[in-house]
């Protein structure tokens, strides 16, 4: 699911039988470290799983994600003009980090539409774009 020598996004392939395909690529500095802290996780919650991820061990946060059946998920950073006044917008405009977003969302949606609702409405301290798949034909979307 990963590739890191190259820019940071997101790419939505819907073949000629309708079959989504969403992959990704990250393109931290740190990439050769990184890569050999890379684990696949999954999340239950009652017995029941929740979502995949593919995460940076010790990491408290999805990045990417997906829910079986419903959608999948993933975060890419555009590059911040004033990261202190995003950093500001988290400690007192009551927005929440984008990455915690996007686990919030893996774990309390379980829709398509519910997850791009949310990414839509939620305010978010950072500027970043999110690129949701869902299960149907031509149904993704970047935010």
């Amino acid at each position: 699911m990963y590739e890191y020598s190259t820019a940071c996004s997101a790419v939505l392939v819907c073949n000629d039988q309708g079959k989504i395909m969403h992959g990704r690529n990250l393109d931290f500095p740190m990439w050769g470290l990184l890569s050999n802290l890379l684990i696949h996780a999954e999340f239950y919650k009652g017995g029941q799983k929740i979502f995949n991820s593919d995460l940076i061990v010790g990491s408290v946060f999805a990045l990417t994600g997906s829910k079986q059946g419903a959608f999948s998920v993933n975060v890419d950073t555009r590059y911040a003009k004033n990261f202190d006044v995003d950093l500001i917008s988290v400690l007192i405009n009551n927005a929440i980090p984008t990455c915690w977003l996007v686990q919030k969302v893996l774990i309390e949606e379980t829709t398509f539409d519910g997850a791009v609702k949310r990414l839509k409405t939620t305010r978010i301290g950072g500027p970043v774009y999110y690129i949701v798949s869902g299960t149907k034909p031509y149904e993704g979307i970047v935010i």
